[in-house]
């Protein structure tokens, strides 16, 4: 029996990078992974290699700044397999420049994805794992979340704040 038999995975930004080879390694270990994404367009290379190899990969649209989108996702998910094991929190993006010259709609918008985005996925999934009394939540940070360097201040302090939030 494989590791993640019968279990569910949902991996929130898995366009790309980090997210998308965590979808692959659940699903090549077993787990029916759903690899949910903001832009749909960029699923062509992730559904080849989910098809050539025959994983229980899926793919779901999920914008982690949109609370319908967040709702929905994550219903589906749970209407199409009655359970969610695992939330890995990987969607973000960095944002880097000098603080003074960042607009702050720009520092908003970082905060949105990488902070609040984390905040609603794991409100969507956490009534589902108390449920079941079991699951577990995996947020992706960053070491910039621990010792802030000059012109990241805007994606450093949002990583701190996903480090307190875990």
């Amino acid at each position: 029996m494989e590791e993640g038999h019968n279990k569910v995975a949902v991996v929130t930004g898995s366009s790309s990078g980090i997210g998308r080879e965590i979808s692959l390694m659940l699903a090549r270990n077993g787990f029916t992974t759903y690899a949910t994404m903001r832009n749909l367009a960029k699923t062509n290379e992730l559904k080849t290699i989910a098809d050539k190899e025959k994983l229980p990969l899926k793919i779901e649209h999920l914008d982690v700044t949109d609370d319908n989108s967040v709702g929905n996702a994550i219903k589906t998910i749970f209407d199409e397999s009655n359970r969610i094991d695992i939330l890995v929190n990987n969607a973000g993006y960095g944002l880097t420049g000098a603080l003074e010259d960042l607009d702050v709609n720009e520092i908003k918008s970082q905060y949105e994805t990488n902070v609040f985005g984390l905040v609603r996925t794991i409100q969507s999934v956490l009534p589902i794992m108390r449920k079941q009394k079991s699951g577990t939540i995996v947020n992706i940070s960053s070491g910039l979340g621990r010792f802030g360097i000059a012109a990241s201040s805007a994606y450093a302090s949002s990583k701190f704040a996903v480090e307190g939030i875990s």
